[in-house]
């Protein structure tokens, strides 16, 4: 599935592996679509780029403290 491919580029296969509670070759099988991905696997995955989306806004903000 193209999004978990994306998903897994940007955290890191073995961070989403984790965050969907599921070994590397059982999420290369998601990805190539051998297996199918639930919608709690999706949730799971949106949760999880939120999570770090949200951290990397506050650190951004912290470094704009900085130079203040």
């Amino acid at each position: 599935m193209m999004r978990l491919d994306t998903a897994a580029g940007l955290l890191g296969k073995g961070k989403l592996a984790d965050e969907l509670c599921v070994r590397a070759p059982t999420l290369n099988f998601k990805i190539n679509g051998d297996r199918g991905a639930s919608v709690s696997n999706i949730t799971d995955v949106a949760a999880a780029r939120e999570s770090r989306g949200a951290r990397l806004l506050a650190h951004a903000r912290k470094l704009r403290e900085a130079i203040q």
